[in-house]
């Protein structure tokens, strides 16, 4: 099995490569573009709004997450039954 930080760099480095080369003029994507400096500001900053994004993902991932949780009755019975048994068993013991 190949580790999740293998993985991440697989994806990661190509991606920062092509980005590098671009910057550094190593592609000339630059001149292949539109002849603006918002297209080269989109270029520079792709990393920074690529976190931003991430950032975005995240916190709508979460967002979803606790908005679609489910409910369990039955397992919020099943605990309140554990509780009651373990209070009386501490009741016996003297504990409490």
């Amino acid at each position: 099995m190949v580790s999740q930080a293998i993985l991440y760099a697989a994806h990661v480095l190509p991606v920062g490569m092509i980005w590098l080369a671009c910057v550094t003029g190593f592609l000339p994507l630059m001149k292949l573009g539109p002849d603006c400096d918002c297209f080269r500001h989109i270029v520079l900053y792709a990393p920074v709004y690529a976190v931003l994004l991430l950032g975005v993902y995240a916190v709508v991932s979460v967002v979803h997450g606790v908005l679609t949780f489910n409910d369990c009755p039955a397992a919020k019975d099943e605990l309140l039954q554990e509780i009651k048994e373990a209070r009386e068993d501490l009741k016996k013991r003297k504990v409490i």
